[in-house]
């Protein structure tokens, strides 16, 4: 597992409500929330990129950018064992 570091994050409070919410609804902390979305952000941002490297479709780009994230989580376990 990655090493963690605290930060502080300001945030408008209708953001900081929703984001309670959310953490709330899903049983999970504030924190775990803020890296969902920041991991879909950056998921989100490969797949424009293969996308504008390429001429796949948005679904096909979303498929290859799965598989090779399912590789490299295989390659990351199987190395960490």
């Amino acid at each position: 597992m990655a090493s963690r570091e605290r930060i502080s994050v300001e945030l408008d409070t209708e953001l900081l409500s929703r984001l309670r919410a959310q953490a709330a609804e899903a049983n999970v902390s504030e924190g775990e929330i803020v890296e969902r979305a920041l991991r879909v952000a950056d998921l989100r941002g490969l797949i424009a990129q293969v996308r504008s490297r390429s001429d796949l479709d948005a679904e096909a780009a979303t498929q290859l950018v799965r598989e090779e994230l399912k590789a490299a989580r295989a390659d990351a376990s199987h190395r960490a064992a």
